[in-house]
């Protein structure tokens, strides 16, 4: 994996530009396993995400989703040198184009498209997940043949695509077995 420099506001508010809303995907790794979240409300299992604000780095946005997610105490036992592995895009299917507001960092108005997946490892030195903190119903530390037989579940063609590609990525590089 190379570790890329973080992107800058700037380089944030292009992908915006595109029509793209930039969305922090946390790889959280514990002991070569990868944690994956399941709420019920959507039947579905996924790695711990959102979406980046105007005018926010990405290490804010990494801090700020992951607390949002999976609490503060969770993330209080994360490693804060959060390293690059890849970004990955996901278009909308016309029907769902212009689904949520958008502005760039000027406050203008942009048709949203898609969104671009900027997915980030952060290692932890914790396996509980305080689930009363999340807004998930279950979690699992997964090796790859766990994850990939999760996400193979994803109904969503892009966000099961996308996960499929990081998972495959982290095996291959070793970082889950």
């Amino acid at each position: 994996m190379q570790n890329k420099q973080e992107l800058n506001l700037e380089q944030i508010n292009l992908i915006r530009q595109q029509g793209l809303r930039p969305v922090i995907v946390g790889c959280i790794i514990n002991d070569q396993k990868l944690l994956m979240v399941y709420k019920e409300k959507y039947n579905l299992w996924f790695l711990p995400q959102g979406g980046i604000k105007n005018e926010e780095s990405v290490s804010q946005a990494i801090k700020r989703e992951m607390i949002e997610e999976l609490g503060q105490s969770f993330f209080d036992n994360c490693q804060t040198d959060f390293i690059f592995l890849s970004a990955n895009q996901v278009n909308f299917p016309s029907k769902h184009r212009g689904s949520r507001d958008l502005f760039t960092d000027q406050g203008a108005k942009i048709f949203m498209k898609g969104k671009k997946y900027l997915f980030y490892m952060i290692k932890s030195d914790q396996q509980d997940v305080d689930i009363t903190q999340t807004e998930f119903n279950d979690y699992q530390w997964v090796n790859y043949e766990q994850g990939k037989a999760l996400a193979e579940k994803i109904y969503q063609k892009g966000k099961k695509r996308i996960t499929l590609d990081i998972m495959e990525k982290l095996k291959n590089n070793k970082i889950i077995n």
